[in-house]
């Protein structure tokens, strides 16, 4: 598998990369790091005066952060797990460098805290790792600080948000891909949206079809299920109905203690935001857990040549 994993000065920063150095993958990782270098004028100064020499400025960020990801990079090479490290010091905005070294390199999932900076601290989670979590091609992880810094990262309590979508499937790929220790609980949640601000006479008009979805949606549940415990994994099954569904996984992975929450971006996603827009979205901004978003990159790519030809059929 191969990781990108975005580094920075920040505490944040730090702990995503000590997350991702303990994800328990079974096979071989190959690691690019990527310390992004902004220039002056996308720093958001909060109100300190830059200095006048660009140049100068960019020559001493750049090997600042050289140092740093050289750093972690050889920690990372002490690890048996880890087959190959490569580093990356781009110029340029955090976003958009971030997402093209992902694609250029190839990387099944970028890794990220939720809070970072380049050259001056960064504002919150909405920012860049909000960008690159939605419009990223491939899978992301945004890794949230826990309370105690100075513990090792552990998976105990895994929330999988499952939707009877194709990305249910990809989670199941995901675990695959985990050597979790048969302890770690796997909580599938599946939450209906109860559809409240429909007509009170049109609920009931529809409701042999609400029927059939809740005895649908109770069976993929299970039939998950039976898939995970065949991988030998404990699992927890929660199904629900709810008038807003993110808030109901944000709330569960909180009121359980998850360590992360797992959701997917459908593939109708990149054309009307939908799913992303909404459910993945809320969980990624709330949740008090660490957040992997889970993508299909050839999927993305069809959704890329959709929209192409969508434009150029309407000019």
């Amino acid at each position: 598998m191969r990781v990108l994993l975005a580094v920075d000065s920040s505490p944040y920063s730090q702990q995503a990369v000590e997350f991702a150095s303990h994800l328990p993958l079974r096979k071989p990782v190959d690691f690019d790091l990527v310390s992004v270098v902004a220039p002056p004028m996308l720093v958001d100064t909060g109100g300190m005066s830059m200095p006048m020499d660009f140049g100068s400025f960019l020559e001493i960020e750049t090997d600042r952060s050289r140092e740093a990801i050289d750093a972690v990079a050889s920690d990372l090479k002490s690890q048996d797990h880890v087959h190959s490290v490569h580093t990356h010091v781009p110029i340029g905005p955090p976003t958009s460098a971030l997402l093209d070294v992902a694609d250029e390199s190839g990387a099944d999932l970028i890794v990220l805290g939720a809070i970072g900076h380049s050259a001056i601290e960064r504002v919150l989670l909405g920012s860049v790792s909000d960008y690159v979590a939605t419009h990223a091609d491939m899978s992301t992880l945004v890794v949230r600080p826990t309370s105690e810094a100075d513990v090792e990262p552990d998976l105990q309590k895994i929330m999988l948000a499952l939707s009877g979508r194709p990305e249910d499937e990809r989670m199941l790929t995901w675990l695959r891909e985990l050597k979790l220790r048969p302890n770690v609980e796997v909580h599938l949640v599946r939450v209906l949206d109860r559809f409240s601000y429909y007509r009170q006479d049109l609920r009931q008009q529809a409701s042999d079809a609400w029927q059939a979805q809740h005895e649908q949606a109770q069976a993929q549940i299970l039939d998950f299920e039976t898939k995970l415990q065949q991988l030998g994994l404990n699992t927890e099954t929660h199904f629900v109905e709810s008038n807003h569904v993110g808030e109901t996984l944000v709330e569960y992975a909180r009121r359980h203690g998850c360590d992360l929450a797992v959701t997917g971006d459908s593939d109708s996603g990149l054309l009307t935001r939908v799913f992303l827009g909404s459910t993945s979205r809320y969980v990624l901004r709330h949740a008090d857990c660490s957040v992997l978003i889970i993508r299909d990159r050839e999927d993305r790519a069809k959704a890329h040549r959709q929209i192409a030809e969508q434009s150029l059929a309407s000019t």
